[in-house]
């Protein structure tokens, strides 16, 4: 996954504001500074950087923040004992983003009596007005399959899937790329179906 990605769903989310995306430490330690943040997002594998010049400072600036680490190493990545029990999750980047969502719904309920809710409620509730067809290959988006996956899943060739895409986004009103992304949240907050297991699905 990739922090601009990850910056542009979770700034859906009402209340979870995204103060800056690092590509360092050092970026890392100058936006704590300006900007102390009550959750920390931290990428465990930093090409021989450390996280802990980032996870102590925004300890020291705020002794009651917490943290989420992406890493690669998954679930043998462990927090060292004295930052464990300011560590929400650890999240597999390797893992759909809304095993991510999830982990930040969590948090989220868990600090606001008032639940989160994306912010794009209008376009959500278009979806509905879908045709079924429709509807079936933006469940396949947010699912996060490539063109040729839904053209298997669904026996379409790509070049129909392709057509059904500029379709859908036209309707609701976004980009290309502003499609998959509003797919993945359509689905975590169940505005469409749960992804089911692979193979063939019938085309209405």
């Amino acid at each position: 996954m990739v922090g601009q990605a990850i910056a542009g769903v979770l700034s859906e989310l009402v209340g979870l504001r995204v103060l800056g995306i690092c590509a360092s430490v050092s970026e890392a330690r100058a936006l704590i500074r300006q900007s102390t943040p009550p959750l920390l997002v931290l990428d465990a594998d930093l090409d021989g950087e450390s996280y802990r010049d980032a996870a102590d400072l925004h300890q020291q600036l705020n002794p009651q923040g917490e943290l989420l680490f992406l890493t690669a190493l998954g679930r043998t990545f462990t927090p060292p004992e004295d930052l464990a029990g300011r560590t929400i999750a650890v999240v597999d980047k390797a893992e759909a983003i809304d095993q991510l969502l999830l982990v930040l719904q969590r948090w989220w309920d868990g600090h606001h009596q008032q639940p989160a809710l994306p912010g794009c409620q209008q376009q959500l509730q278009a979806i509905r007005r879908l045709s079924p067809r429709e509807q079936l290959l933006f469940q396949e988006l947010g699912c996060g399959l490539l063109n040729k996956e839904i053209a298997k899943r669904l026996q379409l060739s790509v070049s129909t899937v392709e057509s059904y895409r500029k379709s859908v986004a036209a309707k609701l009103g976004v980009s290309g790329a502003e499609l998959v992304r509003l797919a993945v949240l359509a689905r975590v907050y169940s505005f469409i179906e749960p992804c089911s297991a692979g193979g063939v699905r019938a085309w209405p």
